[in-house]
């Protein structure tokens, strides 16, 4: 068997685990970090499609009430019997 002594000092040994920890600290946290931008990016991007999504339906309910607005006046094209009679008795009446 082989029997390889490797004598190492505690502090140094602690020493590089923390090094080691902060790397990975670090590597984790910009990882993170870049996660963090995408999501706002993202909600952003949501935000203002939503945005204008709401304009857009705006628009259509303005262009629908002009549709349905103020419609123009049906005029019958034949009178009925009952205004043709009162008329023909205003003439008669001497109006002319």
């Amino acid at each position: 068997m082989l029997n390889i002594e490797l004598s190492v000092n505690v502090l140094t040994l602690g020493i590089i685990a923390l090094v080691a920890m902060f790397i990975g600290f670090s590597f984790k946290s910009r990882i993170l970090r870049k996660k963090q931008l995408k999501i706002q990016e993202l909600r952003k991007e949501i935000v203002n499609n939503h945005a204008h999504i709401l304009e857009l339906q705006k628009e259509y309910v303005v262009l629908e009430s002009q549709m349905k607005g103020p419609k123009a006046p049906v005029l019958p094209l034949k009178t009925p019997a009952k205004d043709y009679i009162e008329e023909g008795h205003r003439v008669s009446d001497g109006a002319i």
